[in-house]
């Protein structure tokens, strides 16, 4: 079941500037890995909350959480999150936040629409680039540590892993390799795949087929933003048999395109290493745990991948859809033999649906061309 939250994708008007902090320190915080993404435990306004970390972001605050914590005025304005809809937050001055031990004062933080996706989600706010940006962020994927510090001799970096960094907007971009061709992605560690080609991307490199393969497509929808769902639209899900991240190969990338505006690389990264932003410098690093491996990063994916949608569980996105087959948008009302209830779809949401065999898994399905109920098989391939 695909129900993750990729963040604002950030233009250079969103990079909110904050005071930086006192030469030198260094600053080290553990994460918890839930769903992909990274986690960390972080205090505004005496109010201790669970925070995203997203390079693909702003500093942001739900409104439940700003609320809580005391956190008003500011200016209104309208962006676009990750979907390209529009959506209007308020930019707010946070007195001090603290985050590993460490107190940063005079922090811009965006607090976000009522019933933003992070609430659903049971998430408060995100520590964003904003404030990773005033030293060199390490996120450490063996020890499961945030690390934020002015002491490059710290972090034992190998300027043989080094590449250079470009920002849009305070979002960090480098060149990754597929096969031959040449990617500018973000690294963007909202997201949890390994790596998201745009659609875009994908047309252009869509004729070099030894180095991009087409597996599946359809016509769907499989990701929120922070204006809620995004719109149906053509994806494919491909291989890359080959894949460089800096000087680090990859094999048997699978992707699955969006429409974003640029391709990302994201937390899945870390399962494989260690990765470094010098935002000051300009690198970033991907240090590998094993260097002299070529890891297998194939990642099977449902026939149909199921989403909520208006308080109902539907099949988001099927791939190579058949005529009288399930159709994206198809609501699910059974798996196996359990009815599904209003109740399931809030659960699914956070927890994620029980009962899905990778193997197959029969479901029952309403056609809305015909009003009947159908069954269906889900499967990982």
């Amino acid at each position: 079941m695909r129900l993750f939250f990729r963040t604002l994708s950030v233009s250079l008007l969103l990079l909110l500037a904050s005071a930086l902090p006192v030469r030198a320190f260094y600053m080290s915080a553990p994460y918890v890995m839930e769903g992909g993404k990274m986690y960390v435990r972080a205090t505004v306004g005496g109010q201790t909350g669970k925070f995203l970390l997203d390079t693909g972001a702003p500093c942001s605050l739900t409104a439940d959480f700003a609320r809580r914590a005391g956190v008003s005025g500011g200016q209104t304005q309208r962006f676009w999150d990750s979907n390209g809809q529009p959506v209007t937050v308020r930019v707010a001055m946070l007195d001090r936040l603290v985050l590993g031990g460490f107190s940063f004062m005079q922090l811009q933080a965006m607090v976000l629409p009522e019933g933003n996706p992070l609430e659903m989600f049971g998430v408060d706010g995100i520590i964003g680039v904003n404030l990773m940006a005033q030293g060199v962020t390490k996120f450490d994927g063996s020890r499961r540590l945030f690390i934020l510090t002015d002491e490059r001799d710290s972090l034992s970096l190998d300027y043989n892993y080094c590449t250079e960094m470009l920002l849009d907007g305070g979002a960090p971009m480098l060149p990754v390799r597929v096969g031959t061709q040449v990617d500018t992605v973000m690294f963007d560690s909202g997201a949890d795949a390994l790596y998201e080609m745009s659609a875009s991307t994908y047309r252009r490199l869509a004729a070099d087929t030894a180095s991009v393969r087409l597996l599946a497509q359809g016509v769907g929808t499989l990701s929120a933003g922070a204006a809620g769902v995004e719109e149906m639209s053509q994806k494919w899900r491909l291989l890359l048999p080959k894949f460089y991240v800096g000087a680090a190969p990859f094999a048997r990338v699978t992707t699955i395109t969006t429409d974003a505006p640029d391709s990302r690389i994201g937390s899945a990264l870390l399962g494989y290493g260690d990765v470094v932003l010098d935002f000051e410098e300009g690198f970033f690093y991907f240090l590998p745990r094993d260097a002299a491996s070529v890891p297998d990063a194939y990642t099977p994916e449902w026939n149909a991948v199921l989403t909520v949608l208006d308080g109902r569980i539907v099949a988001g996105m099927v791939w190579d859809a058949r005529p009288d087959g399930i159709q994206s948008g198809d609501p699910i009302v059974a798996i196996g033999s359990r009815r599904l209830t209003e109740a399931d779809a809030r659960a699914a949401l956070t927890t994620g649906l029980p009962g899905l065999d990778p193997s197959g898994t029969a479901v029952t399905y309403l056609d809305r061309r015909t009003g009947q109920e159908r069954a269906a098989v889900l499967r990982m391939e």
